[in-house]
């Protein structure tokens, strides 16, 4: 047996999707994807790393684990 994964665009073909699958007696699970909710600290920390991979500016490990803990503090901080 195998696997298909739909992704409807709308709520409508969603609906659709499932009434043609239930009519037809097809088995199916439904998923609803989560929203994260991202705060200002972390979309700034985010863009920092994506202008920086731009730039062709890439960190060692030891570096990397700096800015992730200097953007958790920031993001704690911001949060009290």
């Amino acid at each position: 047996m195998e696997t298909i994964t739909i992704t409807p665009q709308s709520k409508r073909q969603g609906n659709v999707i499932k009434a043609v699958l239930k009519e037809m007696k097809v088995n199916f699970t439904t998923s609803a994807e989560e929203e994260v909710e991202v705060s200002t600290a972390e979309m700034d920390a985010i863009r920092v790393g994506l202008e920086a991979a731009d730039n062709n500016e890439f960190y060692t490990e030891e570096e990397a684990n700096m800015i992730f803990h200097d953007a958790i503090y920031k993001v704690d901080k911001a949060g009290n």
